[in-house]
């Protein structure tokens, strides 16, 4: 596939840096030292310029590319950033990083967003384990359908709280992508026990949000 990440700071490098052994990726970077250290970091191109610029994003191919990542350090960005890709270059799959929790509402189809990345202090740190990376991946490769990443705080009433994982009536079309545990990440096992206080990453389908929500 043809991936534009737009963005290259901690999120958009370790995607960048996941993706480019077995796609075509071309990241664009409005810092322009930043810019040239991931080119010859990662050996990928690199385009320098504002992604929120649809003569930027023609250069980097967006006419041409499967997927575009918005992972900028502002929503603002991400969503006009979307809504180019979506409306205007017909991207088949557009994923955006959500900054501030508060925005999330907006990360919809209506702004061309196909995938909302959610809690982005928890998948910063997800991110960096090697152990769940693939949940990332897997997101990047979706081509039909609609997916949000979602976090939940698992509180003392909590149907999960003290339950393995395997006796957890988890919702169809709903995956346990990693678990944060104080500055611990688990990749999520059969024979593991939820806590009160665990943070749980859920790969879900938006139509089953609300069910999954029950469990707190």
């Amino acid at each position: 596939m043809k991936i534009i990440i737009a963005g290259a700071g901690k999120l958009g490098r370790r995607i960048a840096e996941i993706v480019k052994d077995k796609h075509a990726v071309t990241v664009i970077e409005e810092d322009e030292s930043r810019c040239n250290y991931i080119e010859k970091l990662l050996a990928v191109r690199a385009i320098h310029g504002d992604a929120c610029d649809p003569g930027v994003l023609t250069e980097a191919g967006a006419d041409s590319s499967d997927v575009l990542v918005a992972a900028t350090g502002h929503d603002e960005d991400n969503l006009v950033i979307s809504v180019l890709a979506k409306n205007e270059f017909k991207i088949k799959k557009v994923i955006a990083a959500v900054r501030n929790p508060k925005n999330q509402w907006l990360y919809n189809r209506s702004w061309g967003v196909d995938v909302a990345l959610d809690s982005a202090h928890i998948m910063a740190q997800i991110i960096q384990e090697e152990a769940s990376l693939r949940d990332l991946v897997t997101l990047l490769k979706l081509r039909e359908g609609e997916v949000t990443v979602t976090e939940i705080t698992v509180s003392p009433k909590s149907k999960m709280a003290g339950k393995l994982i395997k006796d957890i009536d988890i919702p169809d079309r709903c995956v346990m992508a990693a678990i944060l545990r104080g500055t611990s990440i688990l990749v999520p096992s059969d024979e593991e026990a939820i806590k009160t206080g665990d943070e749980i990453l859920f790969i879900t389908h938006p139509d089953v949000e609300q069910e999954l929500r029950s469990l707190t």
